[in-house]
């Protein structure tokens, strides 16, 4: 037991901010949370499965030199496509579990590859009793560090605009493959001309990969507003139907007069919505209504601001029915 807490300790303080814990919260920006910490368990069980039972072996066949600029060009790659939030990938991305669990695999096994995370997987292993529980605990203190930034990843995830937040992944993948790729023994043993020459095919793809995604912005944009629209359409024939069914068919609902013959002006655009003012409010008839029936007016408010919280606070011709429906309710409830 003590190799393998020695080992989690270690590896969980040394990757604390470190790329793994990045990673991981870009990832979470994509995938879902299960699959990113299965991705992470098999990416970093082989890779420091490695490293304890192969130790150099697999530089033997395979320079680490190259396989460090293969994980490059994957970062570069996951950058690229993080530059992208058309619906239709994000439903095959929910679908295909798999392709998620091996993605995250195989960055992490390849982002780990020659990295002091690997050494140090392999120096433990070196001076313990039991190399699979030293395994272990590398492994699972990967696990726990990515656990945190994937947490730091959800937390951000509810409070900023995704496409920022996919700007955000871009950046760091970018980031990470062009560390990989510009201290490259091979690309360096090229030339400035060829790093010149790579740096410019980057770019191109960058900018190619901007476009379509300032245009998906442009184009989910447009869509939200007309679903917006069609769904404030809906709920206001809603709300007329419930207004109508409110009203108790008296001579009195007229628009000066009576809180529910002024919900059902401005439901039928009779009276504008910068009318709404409390002082006009304060003088229309508000009771002997059913609150039953004004609580079932209040329900399909709260509905529509569930999808739509901001228009609470624009949306003056629903901040009048609100107003209305709350005295009535009020109003009616206080007499009975």
């Amino acid at each position: 037991m003590k190799d393998f807490l020695q080992a989690f300790a270690l590896i969980f303080i040394a990757e604390i901010g470190d790329k793994t814990q990045i990673m991981a919260m870009a990832f979470a920006t994509k995938f879902k949370i299960k699959q990113i910490l299965i991705g992470v368990f098999i990416g970093a069980f082989i890779n420091h499965g490695l490293a304890i039972m192969l130790g150099s072996v697999l530089t033997q066949f395979i320079p680490i030199v190259a396989l460090q600029l293969v994980a490059g060009v994957l970062f570069i790659a996951f950058g690229l496509l993080s530059l992208s939030i058309a619906e239709d990938d994000e439903e095959n991305l929910e679908k295909s579990n798999y392709g998620a669990i091996i993605t995250v695999a195989v960055a992490f096994f390849l982002g780990e590859l020659g990295d002091k995370t690997q050494l140090t997987a392999l120096t433990l292993s070196t001076q313990s009793v039991y190399p699979f529980l030293t395994l272990l605990g590398t492994t699972f203190g990967m696990v726990a560090v990515s656990s945190v930034g994937i947490y730091i990843g959800a937390k951000l995830g509810n409070k900023i605009p995704e496409h920022f937040i996919r700007i955000g992944s871009f950046l760091i993948f970018m980031t990470f493959g062009l560390s990989k790729i510009l201290t490259s023994e091979y690309v360096l043993s090229m030339g400035g001309t060829f790093v010149s020459l790579l740096l410019g095919i980057i770019l191109i793809l960058t900018i190619f990969r901007g476009l379509i995604f300032t245009r998906q912005l442009k184009e989910i944009k447009v869509s939200s507003l007309k679903q917006h629209a069609e769904d404030l359409k809906n709920y206001r024939e809603a709300l007329r139907s419930s207004v109508d069914h409110l009203c108790k068919g008296c001579d009195i609902c007229k628009d000066s007069v009576c809180l529910v013959g002024y919900m059902k002006a401005l439901l039928s655009d009779r009276v504008t919505p910068e009318r709404y003012d409390s002082s006009v409010i304060e003088n229309l008839v508000s009771d002997s209504f059913d609150v039953n029936k004004a609580q079932q007016v209040k329900f399909l408010l709260e509905d529509y601001y569930k999808k739509y919280p901001e228009d609470r606070l624009k949306n003056s011709e629903l901040m009048s029915i609100e107003a209305a429906i709350n005295k009535i309710i009020y109003n009616n409830s206080t007499n009975f």
